[in-house]
């Protein structure tokens, strides 16, 4: 991508704004959404949905004989030309000269529009945001709300350029110029092209849900109509496609229902007294072949609601023109695999910045940072930068012993220069203290030489090499709620690997760690993190990455400390007095949110009598290394989030902050300039425990 491009996105602070707005909206109305649905809805989407990503082909051959049964024209697309040819050459034959279109996204994959405007074939898109971005010669920025990036400003100076036309600029007044700018085309079309949410194996049924009224204006008024489905919306039965109906407006706008819930199939009689024809054209394009890859199949189960984008930071902040192909955002980069390439994806996985968000929104569970780290890693396109981050355990190590020296280091202007040019840490990123001595020597040999334990502490990085009082006092602060705990020695989780697409080294780390911990677990031990990230990679990522029983079992030994706390630890036996600084923002780190039922921290706070705030932003930006890279793809994205997101907890008069993630308290830090506190310390304060270790000017 052109950086130029990038530079003029981020330029435009009303833009990020509008996009930024939206999504946060979209994403509390879904997630709300989605809270309220009973368990078995999403249960059985799940299973319906990897019933079709395990039976693909079966489906298809079912689908296609109970579609001809009922009278369709069936015809299967292997590769994107044939399904245009077949599409093109049936409109020449009918002598079409006017096509309409609703739910467009395969189209969109296919490039219909330009294969009709080149046959001398007017195409008018009827959704109302495609329909905005046609007339503005773009593409949609996203999935379900194509024009996101427009204000409504936009689209009424839009409306004036383009037709001459005065619109108040209210949703209002845009709907109505457009419902009767469309009018005519509805009247005049003589073919109608539908897209579809699902199709229905068992009877040859395609589905759409549409929430403006034109779907069935596509689906009727047109004498010749045509479906165009992806192979992946199919479901076997009716029952299961109501699972989908049930779950995807939830996701997808935070609704029970969309207003319009239409079936398509052979019709008997079209408006214009002729029996209509009907085309079903079933697009394979990559999708069986990718049924037989292990880390893309997953992605045959997306219902296209959009909940991946709405949650992801780089995509509030650079839109799909930018963090997208055809198919846009995180859900993008596996789609353009699948339809593409790897080389092609590849372009666009660089914006994944694996907070993972976008896993913890997808109500198939979707592993699409995993997939994409994998796309990253098969596409070879890693930089030498990327493979130095990597190394940050050994940075780190090297700063343990030479504190003063590395203190300085990143405190010089000059020698930042120097890191920035040699290994594209920016210059402006606030860095880490480092302490001095590492966590294994100030524990000594009783902790490290245990052969088991009630507890096993697994401090990763930062509690080891850069500020160990952390470590320490996650280890007192276990004793005292009476557990034996052991911290061998191991690796550091092995994130930077992981989130650059690095596998051979990941699955290195993640051996030599489970090799490390499995013991313990075999004998009953419990494996806690004062870092999110660990807990995330020995829980969620080893066990995908390495596929072992070993794995497995530390994954499910696996816990965050404050979250094992809030349920088995003492109880709060006594009220804190607390001065007015008790006032607490509680940022919920990304990785938590996959691992931890509920809001543990915040609800321990609480018992401990703070005052607690807190806001669902999402992420705050930093996504660990990533943040602290040079360039438009680091450091320049992750300070736009930053700042959005320091000005949401400012803005509820917080003190100071709490939280469990070491680099998310570098980034709230630097944009926030409050103090910023691991959530441990309030335990242990709590508890009487002093902390005489601990670096106060790190967190």
């Amino acid at each position: 991508m052109n950086r130029g491009k990038i530079l003029q996105v981020l330029s435009n602070a009303r833009e990020i704004d509008t996009r930024w707005r939206s999504m946060l909206s979209m994403t509390e109305k879904s997630r709300g959404a989605i809270l309220s649905l009973p368990p078995q809805y999403l249960q059985g989407l799940l299973a319906a949905r990897q019933k079709t990503q395990e039976n693909l082909a079966t489906l298809l051959e079912k689908t296609v004989d109970s579609a001809r049964r009922r009278g369709c024209q069936v015809f299967v697309a292997e590769t994107a030309e044939e399904a245009l040819r077949y599409i093109v050459e049936l409109a020449k034959r009918r002598g079409v000269k006017r096509v309409i279109k609703s739910k467009s996204m395969t189209t969109e994959e296919l490039d219909l529009n330009h294969a009709l405007s080149s046959a001398g074939i007017e195409v008018v898109e009827t959704d109302l945001g495609e329909r905005i971005v046609q007339l503005a010669g773009q593409r949609p920025s996203h999935i379900i709300a194509p024009a996101v990036h427009l204000s409504r400003e936009d689209v009424a100076r839009l409306v004036k350029e383009r037709r001459n036309i005065a619109v108040d600029p209210s949703p209002e007044a845009i709907t109505r110029f457009f419902r009767k700018d469309l009018w005519q085309s509805f009247q005049e079309a003589d073919m109608g092209i539908t897209g579809a949410n699902i199709v229905v194996a068992e009877d040859g049924h395609v589905v759409i849900v549409t929430n403006e009224g034109n779907g069935r204006l596509v689906t009727t008024m047109p004498r010749i109509l045509v479906s165009v489905a992806g192979i992946e919306k199919i479901v076997e039965s009716w029952e299961e496609a109501f699972h989908v109906l049930r779950v995807l407006p939830a996701s997808a706008v935070g609704r029970d229902a969309t207003s319009y819930i239409t079936v398509i199939g052979p019709r008997a009689m079209s408006r214009h007294g002729q029996v209509p024809e009907y085309h079903l054209v079933l697009v394979n394009n990559g999708r069986l072949r990718a049924g037989s890859e292990v880390w893309l199949k997953e992605a045959l189960r997306c219902i296209r609601c959009a909940a991946c984008l709405d949650i992801c930071p780089t995509f509030r902040v650079l839109g799909g023109h930018i963090f997208g192909d055809i198919y846009t955002g995180p859900m993008g980069v596996l789609w353009t695999a699948i339809t593409r390439d790897v080389k092609a994806a590849s372009e666009i996985a660089k914006y994944c910045v694996s907070c993972s968000l976008c896993l913890s929104a997808c109500p198939v569970q979707i592993d699409i940072p995993l997939a994409i780290s994998r796309i990253k890693d098969a596409s070879g396109n890693q930089t030498t930068r990327e493979r130095m981050l990597t190394m940050y355990e050994r940075y780190a190590a090297l700063g343990s012993s030479f504190p003063r020296l590395f203190n300085w280091l990143q405190g010089s202007r000059i020698t930042r220069r120097l890191l920035e040019s040699i290994l594209g840490i920016d210059r402006r990123r606030m860095m880490h203290r480092f302490k001095g001595g590492n966590l294994y020597k100030a524990l000594g040999e009783r902790y490290l030489e245990a052969q088991e334990a009630d507890v096993v502490y697994f401090p990763d990085t930062y509690a080891t090499f850069m500020d160990w009082g952390i470590g320490l006092l996650a280890v007192r602060v276990l004793e005292a709620n009476g557990y034996s705990v052991a911290v061998p020695k191991t690796a550091g989780s092995g994130m930077p690997s992981i989130q650059y697409g690095f596998h051979s080294k990941a699955r290195q780390i993640a051996e030599k760690n489970v090799r490390m911990l499995k013991s313990f677990v075999e004998k009953g031990s419990k494996i806690v993190c004062t870092e999110p990230t660990a807990a995330y990679c020995l829980s969620e990522a080893y066990p995908k990455i390495l596929g072992s029983e070993d794995s497995k079992k530390v994954a499910e030994a696996t816990t965050e400390l404050v979250a094992l706390l809030a349920t088995e630890g003492k109880p709060a036996q006594r009220p804190m007095s607390h001065s007015a600084n008790s006032a607490i923002f509680y940022h919920h780190p990304c990785h938590s949110r996959l691992l931890a039922k509920g809001r543990p921290s915040e609800e321990l706070l609480k018992r401990l009598g703070y005052s607690v705030s807190t806001i669902d932003y999402g992420c705050c930006g930093i996504a660990g290394t990533w943040g602290m890279r040079v360039g438009v793809e680091g450091y320049l994205i992750s300070s736009e989030i930053g700042r959005r997101v320091a000005d949401l907890i400012l803005a509820t008069g917080a003190k100071e902050i709490a939280t469990e993630s070491s680099v998310c308290a570098q980034q709230l830090r630097q944009f926030t300039g409050l103090k910023v506190r691991h959530t441990i310390r309030y335990i242990a304060e709590y508890l009487g425990i002093q902390d005489r270790d601990s670096d106060a000017l790190n967190f």
